[in-house]
């Protein structure tokens, strides 16, 4: 039950994007500015302040290297398979591993994140999304533009440095080792950005996937479902449990390996016209089927 409690608006509010955009109340155009403002500004202040007010999050560092770990092993079988089973190209192998190991874990996993553990769940998944950010991206697309005979991916690491996530994430680390409390004028604005992130941008991702196609051919999307919701949960949560993590960083990592992917990988894929209608459709299943895995991984970690 409190499972439930607590996922069921989550996903209500990604209904609510999925039914607004399918209405047209939310246009693409209108959902593309929804979606820059929750990453450039809602999101980034949430996490500056998450890490620069709160609680200070145990075993720095322990939780992203676990998580790094998990996915370097979990790319290797997506690549294995993609390229034995499904007859992918080098550039296509990469879309198709991002898929499986990528998490949405700034559109969803923060607010889920924010409900399970509160600051101290946000500052753990704050971890996990600088190696996101600072490691998956820029290696998927010097990949991708090696693998896909273009030049680009040389700005790679400058984009990832620039993100406005990256950016809040190193200033709250930042300012948090200065002891110092944020000026109360300035808190107030990014608090008032911060309350306003985990509800905007679950209405913005409902009303993204409300414009995706669903599959025709199932192998290629199916395949990536089960590594990511299935796979990818299992295998960072073993790694976890052997390592010794503290329950609280198992539940985050084991929650954020159980998310759906990210739109940035249809993103790389639409822009290197590689593979971009299966991470679309792959991207849609993954996301409505998520309630299942991120149910489980809740009710069998954190309420046990």
């Amino acid at each position: 039950m409190m499972t439930l409690t607590l996922l069921v608006p989550i996903f209500a509010l990604l209904a609510l994007g999925f039914a607004a955009a399918r209405s047209g109340l939310i246009t693409a155009e209108a959902n593309g500015g929804l979606l820059k403002l929750v990453a450039c500004f809602a999101i980034p202040a949430l996490l500056f302040r998450s890490l620069a007010e709160g609680a200070q999050a145990a075993g720095d560092g322990e939780i992203a290297l676990i998580y790094l770990l998990g996915c370097a092993a979990l790319l290797v079988v997506a690549f294995i398979y993609g390229r034995l089973a499904l007859g992918l190209s080098l550039a296509e192998c990469v879309v198709f591993g991002m898929g499986v190991i990528y998490s949405n874990s700034s559109l969803i996993g923060v607010p889920i994140a924010q409900a399970l553990l509160g600051n101290q769940g946000v500052a753990l998944l704050s971890q996990i999304i600088a190696i996101h950010t600072l490691v998956l991206i820029p290696l998927a697309t010097l990949l991708l533009a090696f693998g896909n005979s273009a030049r680009g991916g040389s700005n790679a690491l400058i984009s990832a440095i620039s993100n406005p996530m990256t950016v809040a994430l190193a200033a709250g680390l930042v300012w948090r080792r200065t002891g110092l409390a944020v000026p109360e004028p300035i808190d107030h604005v990014i608090g008032m950005l911060a309350a306003a992130a985990p509800a905007l941008s679950l209405i913005a991702l409902g009303a993204t996937v409300a414009r995706v196609p669903l599959p025709t051919n199932f192998a290629a999307p199916v395949a990536s479902v089960v590594l990511k919701l299935v796979i990818h949960p299992l295998l960072i949560w073993s790694i976890a449990q052997a390592m010794g993590l503290p329950r609280e960083q198992i539940l985050i990592a084991t929650m954020t390996a159980a998310l759906p992917p990210g739109i940035n990988v249809y993103v790389m894929a639409s822009h290197f016209g590689r593979h971009a209608e299966d991470a679309a459709r792959s991207f849609a299943l993954a996301t409505t089927l998520s309630a299942v895995s991120i149910s489980i991984v809740v009710q069998a970690i954190a309420w046990r």
